[in-house]
């Protein structure tokens, strides 16, 4: 039995779903605002007549969730932001949203109707279509940004998006290599028959990403300062098309492509000082690059990758991740990822007592506390050999 509001502007009902009504009369037609309680659906209704007595509210769209996630994919995300931001965007509502919500309507959505979708998403199932506590996050990101253009484009009223629940995200074992072992990796490295392989070495002595190490090209060298600028990373990414859509798999048609962009933040791009062992390492590498470019008649430039292959060709990150795998077998090594050779360098940084707000700086990441937070296992030595220093002090 519905409820009438103590003003008489506007009535609110229970609906058979659980849901409440709030129904609204504007220029003739009748609208509606939902919500999962009495008080909260008063609360919008209210919001909604006090809009409209101050001429400031816009009637709601018809459009469904699916068309405004393209409207907003389109318009706005594919101009501002990375490709490869946009391509996880598209593949969460093509993959994600669409199929559970694409056919609501926008104006319809509820803070109930939401959660019950990233319930679902997380349940684990036989076709292991569950997701991550992380990956529920991004799609919350996601569709919390295109719910506030809606807001802003006068389609919605409120986002509700905002009453949503998320699992805790669970911190993830980080994988490290103790000194033995990389000791053992470093050697293995030097003595590879493929040149590149001293990119293994140069991220174990500079904690630089896979798509960093790659995008690095010898006139991103500062030969008078023994420096390095990080200032692109490579990546294979999907192809989208003018319109926002992954190019469509057709014989003869490629449906990805290597992209070279900048580092994924304004931190990441950063320039690393090069001790004094790494750096005439680094020359002597340059000789022996040289010399293998040599027999393809390619001369070595400002513009040649410093990890290429032997032809002088940007390596492909899935294929220098093959060459790691292949050094990490060839010295009966635990078979680790690329990405743990970052986490031992950072590790072996803050054991040597490097100081956190230099790793940071020198990681790329935007704030010390990322740099704390990832690698706390390895602060309580540092801690203690930082406080015996105090000892000097004591009594003066």
């Amino acid at each position: 039995m519905g409820k009438k509001k103590s003003n008489g502007e506007g009535s609110i009902n229970k609906r058979s779903d659980g849901r409440y009504m709030g129904r609204y009369t504007l220029e003739g037609k009748r609208y509606a605002v939902y919500g999962s309680t009495f008080d909260e659906t008063r609360i919008r209704l209210t919001e909604v007549l006090s809009k409209i007595n101050k001429g400031t509210y816009t009637i709601p769209t018809n459009c469904t969730v699916s068309q405004w996630l393209r409207e907003w994919l389109s318009t706005y995300a594919l101009p501002t932001i990375k490709q490869s931001s946009y391509i996880s965007y598209e593949s969460y509502a093509r993959l994600h949203l669409e199929p559970a919500l694409g056919s609501t309507k926008l104006s319809t959505l509820s803070i109930e109707q939401l959660q019950r979708f990233f319930n679902e998403k997380q349940k684990s199932d036989a076709d292991h279509t569950s997701l991550s506590p992380k990956s529920l996050r991004n799609i919350y990101n996601m569709f919390h940004a295109c719910l506030d253009q809606a807001i802003i484009n006068g389609h919605l009223t409120h986002n509700p998006l905002c009453g949503v629940k998320l699992p805790a995200i669970r911190k993830k074992e980080i994988n490290i290599l103790n000194l033995d072992e990389q000791t053992t990796l470093h050697l293995a490295a030097n003595q590879s028959n493929i040149p590149a392989a001293f990119g293994i070495i140069f991220t174990l002595s500079t904690g630089i990403r896979l798509g960093e190490l790659l995008g690095l090209q010898w006139g991103d060298i500062d030969y008078r300062n023994h420096t390095i600028r990080i200032r692109r990373t490579v990546g294979r990414l999907l192809k989208i098309d003018s319109a926002g859509k992954p190019i469509a798999k057709n014989a003869g048609i490629p449906t990805t492509e290597i992209v070279s962009r900048l580092p994924k933040s304004p931190t990441a791009q950063r320039t690393i000082p090069l001790f004094p062992e790494l750096w005439n390492d680094l020359m002597v590498y340059r000789d022996k690059q040289r010399k293998s470019l040599q027999t393809f008649g390619v001369k070595l430039t400002s513009s040649t990758p410093i990890f290429s292959t032997s032809a002088g060709h940007i390596y492909e990150p899935r294929t220098y991740e093959d060459l790691f795998k292949r050094t990490l077998k060839s010295a009966n090594l635990p078979n680790i990822n690329f990405h743990a050779l970052r986490h031992t360098f950072a590790t072996r940084a803050l054991e040597a007592g490097m100081d956190v707000k230099v790793l940071s700086s020198i990681l790329g990441h935007a704030q010390a506390s990322t740099t704390l937070n990832l690698y706390a296992h390895a602060l309580p030595d540092h801690k203690k050999r930082s406080m015996e220093k105090m000892g000097v002090y004591y009594g003066k």
